[in-house]
């Protein structure tokens, strides 16, 4: 018998995994690729009873299970050490209960917040978050990445908005936590648990939010400022003035280009976004040109899509083998230092004030290049992590506390039929 947590997998053990669904939900292997990988078995089940039954039966099999819905963020973490079966989840698509006049709504793990979000409009209402790469992530995807948006840091983070979540366990049995409860597991906080757990402790099934009524007035503005320093002068004054922001960030001259804001390099953008009431957004409005007037800044109304195209930039593409895209983590009041350390040539750098958060893409970027980014971010106290890159540059960057996600990993998936590797835990 293999030790406990070997996975020794053949393809006549996959049996049982293919008989834990009717053929109808059997899908080509073909559509499933991971990093040039593809499974033994793909399968799309349509109820959390049938991804409980696919996991019992991966267990039984010592089979690696790889869930995935949308696929937009497949190469977060490291590469997956083994994979037999892939989980499509998109066929939990079912909007199990709104609630418009408590503001709460539990929708299963394959529903887009595309769909979600067209629903909650409806009734005047949305879910506050705004991931890259777009509103195509499933929302099992959004709470197993919680990959920061440009709204984070100025309106609740997606944790926060979870009232209430279920899980398939690795061992094939639901279990909720929060609101809505069926069976509660003592303990742990497990929607906080399994928010940014990329899929390795278990598979979200369902979630239950908590949403906000749609704002009345929106302006989004491009302020483009003479060098980085008078940039992240006006970024911090429109941030003290305690003005109704949901989005502040700052581009680089080539991704301002890239997103459509005409620019004259060198440059750097203040992007803000404003949200509330009209009056409001419009003295809002009226104070951002009186902080780009003493700037020295040019400044614009951008339309919706200025933010849909920098949200897209962190895609992480599968058919651009050779970009690498990395997050650093570190203080707001050193995201304008670490934007301009990045330098310039052919990178696109961009940062999001509140959220600490600065993202740097290129082809470019090599492994040195990378270990001195990091070691920038962990001299401000922050930290790397590679979203995007091939194979040979995937195991640089943070995994945190390694010991801790061990345990946790023996803890919740002791066979490791889940993400295998995915955190480094392949010890």
């Amino acid at each position: 018998m293999p030790a406990r947590g070997t996975l020794v997998t053949a393809t006549s053990d996959l049996e049982g995994v293919l008989a834990a669904l009717p053929r109808a939900r059997h899908r080509e292997t073909s559509a499933y690729p991971i990093e040039g990988r593809f499974p033994s078995v793909a399968l799309r089940p349509e109820s959390p009873d049938g991804v409980a039954r696919v996991l019992a039966a991966a267990r039984d099999a010592r089979a690696a299970v790889v869930p995935q819905g949308a696929r937009t963020a497949l190469t977060l973490g490291r590469p997956v050490s083994r994979y037999d079966v892939a989980l499509d989840t998109t066929g939990l698509h079912r909007i199990v209960e709104y609630e418009p006049a408590d503001m709460t709504v539990t929708v299963e793990a394959g529903v887009t917040l595309h769909a979600l979000q067209a629903r909650l409009a409806e009734e005047g209402q949305y879910l506050s978050v705004d991931p890259p790469p777009g509103d195509e992530v499933t929302i099992g995807g959004l709470l197993a990445t919680a990959r920061a948006g440009a709204w984070r840091g100025l309106l609740p983070g997606v944790r926060d908005l979870v009232l209430g979540i279920t899980v398939a366990t690795p061992e094939g049995t639901l279990v909720s936590s929060g609101g809505r409860v069926v069976k509660n597991v003592t303990g742990y906080d497990l929607h906080r648990l399994h928010t940014g757990a990329l899929g390795s402790l278990g598979v979200i099934v369902s979630a239950s939010f908590k949403v906000a009524p749609l704002p009345e007035a929106t302006a989004m503005l491009a302020l483009r400022c003479p060098d980085i320093q008078l940039a992240e002068r006006a970024a911090f004054e429109l941030r003290d003035r305690r003005l109704p922001l949901r989005a502040l960030s700052l581009l680089d001259a080539s991704t301002a280009t890239t997103v459509g804001v005409e620019t004259r390099a060198p440059a750097t953008t203040v992007l803000a976004a404003f949200e509330g009431v009209p009056a409001v957004v419009a003295r809002a409005e009226r104070e951002s040109r009186d902080v780009a007037r003493r700037m020295r800044a040019a400044i614009e109304a951008v339309p919706p899509f200025t933010w849909s195209a920098l949200r897209r930039r962190a895609a992480l593409a599968g058919s651009e083998e050779q970009t690498v895209l990395v997050r650093l983590g570190v203080p707001p009041s050193r995201v304008a230092s670490t934007l301009a350390a990045v330098g310039s040539g052919r990178l696109e750098a961009w940062a999001h004030v509140a959220a600490g958060c600065v993202y740097v893409r290129g082809a470019s970027l090599t492994a040195a290049t990378l270990l001195a980014l990091q070691a920038d971010a962990h001299a401000a106290g922050g930290f790397l992590q590679v979203e995007h890159a091939p194979a040979e540059l995937r195991d640089i960057g943070d995994a945190g506390d390694l010991e801790l996600t061990r345990t946790l990993k023996a803890t919740f998936d002791p066979e490791g039929v889940l993400n295998p590797g995915r955190w480094g835990d392949d010890a």
